[in-house]
This record gives C-alpha cells, sequence and structure tokens, in this order.
C-alpha cells in the first residue's frame, strides 16, 4: 500500500475526502494525489497526519504491509481511548479470544 492508499484509507475512516485533508493539512490535494507514486517529504506528511489525528508511522509504517486494513484501523482507534478504556478492551479481546481457544 502507498502512501497516498493510506492516507485515502484513514481518511475515509474519519470521513473525510483528501481534498478536505488537504484543506485542513494545508497541503496542495494535487500534492497528495503525486504520493501515489513518489515519496512525500517529511514536514508535508506531518502535516497530513495532524490533519488527520493520527501518528506519522500510521501512515508511513511499512513493517505492517500484510496486516489487513481492519487491525490498522482496530490499532488507529484504540490509540484514542483512555488508559481505563483500553485495559477494557483487551479485557474483551481476551474473553472473544478464550471463547475461540476453547473452541
Amino acid at each position: 500500500m502507498n502512501t497516498y492508499e493510506r492516507i485515502k484509507e484513514i481518511a475515509t475512516e474519519h470521513g473525510m475526502s483528501i481534498r478536505e485533508v488537504a484543506l485542513k493539512a494545508g497541503v496542495g490535494e494535487n500534492l497528495i494525489y503525486r504520493w501515489k507514486h513518489t515519496k512525500p517529504s517529511l514536514k508535508s506528511i506531518q502535516k497530513v497526519a495532524n490533519a488527520l489525528n493520527v501518528d506519522v508511522e500510521d501512515i508511513t509504517s511499512t513493517s505492517d504491509k500484510d496486516e489487513s486494513s481492519q487491525y490498522r484501523a482496530i490499532q488507529r482507534k484504540a490509540k484514542k481511548l483512555s488508559i481505563a478504556d483500553q485495559e477494557k478492551l483487551i479485557d474483551i479481546m481476551d474473553t472473544i479470544f478464550d471463547k475461540t481457544d476453547d473452541e
């Protein structure tokens, strides 16, 4: 997945278009489209990350190439939770995993 595709995916999750992301980030819409084939500058990608309220790594990370988009969405949403809510989420996940282990 290239940088543009990741930005589009995250923007969609936030109910935003590429145009809205570009406006909020203060970068040109065409600049984001060029990232389909070129590598963005750190300064530009930071602006876009801030506009989307995500970490730069959420956009640029290549370590999770094989992970599903659902997994990345769960990660991004979990980061927004308070520590207490993250602990509750872990408890819920443990319960679900225990059930699947028993099957």
